[in-house]
This record gives structure tokens, sequence and C-alpha cells, in this order.
């Protein structure tokens, strides 16, 4: 890896629109794909994820969609460590709101099974958190709320660190690309 000094840059995001927030969300069980993705080798230098995830079943695994509150899901990385020891934590969390059969029959499927999320982020642009080898692990909690309009779901959060890059980007293309499960239809 070549050894850059820093660059001059304005991230000041001047005269641009910079939203925060999620637009949508992708999740695939971990075990779905067939070799470890995303990889370093898979990055370019733009920290771009360059190819798709091969997957164990391609003509059955599909990517699930979670729709979800408005303003209740996130993705956030952090560069920690001590110097020398420096790595990458990445983190998501997601509301679901109700305490339907269909929103708890999907909380159960992710006891114990680890799983790469892709985020939209409000700009258009995707990011990948967690890896087919070190994924994520979400723990749920559910909250009835107290009196009639208080909030009454789950909260999924998980983390995964040790990663070796940031967030990665991954391009609209490959994302087009995605096997992905329809959204079921509301009657």
């Amino acid at each position: 890896m070549p050894i850059n000094n820093f660059a001059s840059i304005d991230a000041q995001c001047f005269q641009v629109p910079n939203p925060g927030g999620i637009r949508r969300v992708l999740v695939l069980c971990s075990r779905f794909i067939a070799a470890p993705w995303p990889t370093p080798a898979a990055l370019n230098a733009d920290n771009e994820v360059t190819a798709a995830p091969t997957y164990v079943e391609p003509l059955t695994t599909k990517w699930a969609e979670y729709m979800f509150p408005d303003g209740t899901a996130s993705v956030a990385s952090d560069g920690g460590g001590d110097p020398g020891y420096e790595s990458f934590k990445h983190m998501v969390e997601i509301a679901m709101a109700g305490f339907s059969k269909e929103v708890r029959k999907e909380i159960r499927k992710h006891l114990n099974a680890g799983s790469v999320w892709i985020f939209e982020l409000k700009d258009g642009k995707y990011v990948v958190a967690g890896s087919s080898d070190d994924p994520i692990f979400v723990k749920p909690s559910f909250n009835s709320g107290k009196k009639g309009n208080d909030k009454r779901g789950y909260t999924m959060k998980g983390e995964v660190d040790g990663i070796t890059w940031d967030l990665p980007v991954l391009t609209s293309a490959l994302v087009t690309g995605l096997p992905i499960a329809p959204l079921p239809v509301v009657a």
C-alpha cells in the first residue's frame, strides 16, 4: 500500500446539499454469501465496492428490504483504537414499528445469525456495513410504550469491530443487479 501525505480538501459542503438520513435498507444473512464480501481486494482506491457478491444458492438467495418509520434507521462507522492498532467499527440501527407476527418472525431470524447490510443514504449513495466474514449481529429490543401515541415496536442495533476499511460505497449499478425480494403488496 502506498504511503501518501495528506491532501488539501474543502469539506465544507459549501453551496451543496448534504442531507442526513436513510432512504432504503437491504439485509442478507452472511451465510448466503459464498465467498468473503466485501474484501479489501474488492475495494478500489476510492473505497468503492467493485464486484457483487457470489451466493451459495444463486437462484434462490435474495436480499430482504426492510421498510421502516422515517428517521429511524442509521448506519455509522468509527475509526478507533490506539496508534498502531487502529481499525473500523461498523454500526447499524433500524426500528420496526408494531408487534405483528411478520415483524416478530423476522426479528427471530436474527438470533445468532450475522448479516451484511446495505443502506441507501438520502443523497442516493449506497454503503455496505459488515461483511460476510465479519458480519453484524443485531440485538433486538422491544418497547410497548406507556400510553397511546408512544412508539411501540422493535429497535435492532448491531455492530462489528475490527474491519480494515471504512463503510464502502456500493455503486448504483451493482445495487441494480442485486437479487432483492419484492416487498409485500398492501391490500
